[in-house]
């Protein structure tokens, strides 16, 4: 588990500059880190949190929820407000997952 702390701002701004190419990589590198915690490689959810990010952050977090109680990890499985907020404000979730991450990486 080898997770790298990313600015969400930074981040967001070169996503915009990139029209949005630097985001799909953001989506990876996050998606990557949130399945290392729980040991896995799964492409699918990797593919579904860039094309269809309701349904992919929401498998993402629970799978990030799943690994962080193996590991006896705090945190909340937050599913049901990635799948909502995927509907509505999908960039939410960058920064709610990134956040969570940045707090895993400082451990």
């Amino acid at each position: 588990m080898n997770i790298k702390s990313r600015n969400s701002i930074v981040a967001f701004l070169i996503s915009l500059v990139t029209c949005g190419i630097y985001g799909i990589y953001w989506v990876y590198c996050m998606a990557k880190d949130a399945l290392s915690v729980k040991g896995e490689d799964n492409i699918l959810i990797i593919l579904l949190c860039i094309f269809i990010p309701f349904i992919g952050f929401y498998l993402l977090e629970k799978k990030f929820a799943e690994g962080c109680a193996e590991k006896g990890i705090e945190h909340k499985d937050n599913a049901v407000l990635y799948l909502i907020l995927g509907i509505i404000f999908p960039i939410a979730n960058y920064f709610l997952l990134q956040g969570e991450l940045n707090k895993l990486a400082a451990e």
